[in-house]
């Protein structure tokens, strides 16, 4: 046995003796064959089992952090990055997050990579592991552990692992808790094999941001398609906030101040680049105004004042909002770029997306816009049908109303 071999089996022995409260110490005999994480936090342990057949990016880059095997800004070469790292976020029924450095150095690794997101692993269940990022292939070293279904965030982040004993620890956590340690473990042949290092991982990245490149094209195909197929008055250009009048308004706008508005659309959002996914390149999903104006899954749509110049929801529906009359009815198409950009919008919790509005003014005259409700990820589209009228006005993603209209 080499030298290094010793050390590493020295290690897992002391290891073993400090830990007879859970895990059965540091025996992997109870384990199916695969990989997994020991999270040692000031709560108790988490045992974790990450997915690298599926996402095997996202886990190259955590387990190489966590291993000191991938070269990053905050420490040097063989320190495992995740050692003391604190839970500076714990948000209940939502997530528990970390992954910033305790370095003097760096507050992250320096580099980011590419969004690796698979099909067959969502976040629609208490226990999963994703990676943080600030939009989309933005990801670094923070990372999360979900605390209910969040399943909106599929195809915005990468699921790379799902807790499999220790979730009573990990509900247990609150802010400012410390991850005293992160070890992986191997069982069985394939999963010892797995070993990134700062040249392999470096690869990997390349391939990936090959592929993002190529998604890129065949989103923007696909979200063409769909407008094409579905309002083909609103066709070109792709770059620029499109918009049809479906009906003009039928009274005049009095004065500047606030009407009642609300919207209902339908998110259109791109999903081919989602790894061993098969099946249609976008999936629809409804969605509504709230009452302070932002989308939501919500139905009936909610009313909510629209008073120009100071009601803010994206730019670009904040000008077509503006421009309506009372009783118009119009649609538009908004690309993400002008809607709510890269970092996306939550907790109207939908990912970036193009979005189609229809408003109406109550009076019963509706106006549409299409575009992209946010910049995230998969970008999907989302149609808004909105009409304005005279104060109260109801603006709908399929009308806007006024005082006195019906719905």
């Amino acid at each position: 046995m080499s030298s290094l071999s010793r050390s590493r089996f020295a290690v897992f022995l002391a290891l073993g003796t400090l830990l007879p409260l859970g895990f059965h110490g540091c025996a992997t005999d109870h384990l199916p064959d695969g990989l997994y994480a020991r999270i040692y936090t000031t709560r108790g342990p988490v045992l974790a089992r990450l997915e690298p057949n599926l996402t095997p990016l996202g886990v190259a880059n955590f387990v190489g952090l966590a291993e000191g095997t991938i070269e990053n800004a905050a420490f040097d070469p063989g320190r495992p990055f995740y050692d003391g790292t604190v839970i500076h976020r714990v948000e209940a029924g939502h997530v528990i997050q970390m992954g910033i450095p305790p370095s003097d150095r760096a507050n992250g690794p320096g580099y980011v990579f590419p969004n690796e997101m698979h099909a067959s692993l969502s976040h629609d269940h208490a226990g999963a592991l994703n990676f943080a990022n600030g939009g989309p292939n933005t990801n670094a070293a923070q990372w999360c552990i979900t605390l209910g279904d969040r399943s909106y965030l599929d195809g915005d982040y990468i699921v790379f692992g799902n807790v499999v004993e220790g979730m009573d620890v990990v509900f247990s956590i609150v802010r400012d808790d410390v991850i005293d340690s992160v070890r992986i473990v191997r069982v069985g042949e394939r999963a010892s094999a797995f070993h990134p290092d700062t040249e392999s991982f470096r690869v990997m990245v390349q391939a990936a941001e090959a592929r993002v490149a190529e998604q890129a094209v065949l989103k923007r195909e696909a979200e063409e398609a769909w407008i094409r197929e579905n309002y083909p008055e609103l066709a070109p250009p792709r770059d620029s906030v499109r918009s049809a009048v479906l009906s003009p308004g039928s009274l005049p706008r009095e004065g500047e101040g606030p009407v009642q508005a609300r919207y209902r659309g339908t998110r259109i959002r791109y999903v081919g680049h989602l790894l061993g996914y098969e099946g249609p390149a976008v999936e629809a999903t409804a969605f509504g105004s709230r009452e302070d104006g932002l989308p939501g899954f919500v139905d009936p749509p909610r009313a909510f004042p629209v008073d120009p110049g100071v009601t803010s929801i994206n730019p670009a529906l904040d000008r077509v909002l503006a421009e309506m009359t009372p009783g118009e009815r119009r649609i538009v198409v908004i690309p993400s770029e002008f809607g709510y950009g890269r970092a996306g919008i939550y907790p109207p919790e939908t990912p970036r997306a193009s979005i189609r509005n229809r408003a109406q003014h109550p009076s019963g005259v509706r106006a549409g816009v299409a575009g992209t409700l946010t910049e995230r990820a998969s970008r999907p589209v989302l149609h808004h049908e909105t009409q304005a009228t005279k104060a109260p006005a109801h603006l709908d993603s399929g009308s806007v109303k006024g005082a006195g209209s019906r719905r």
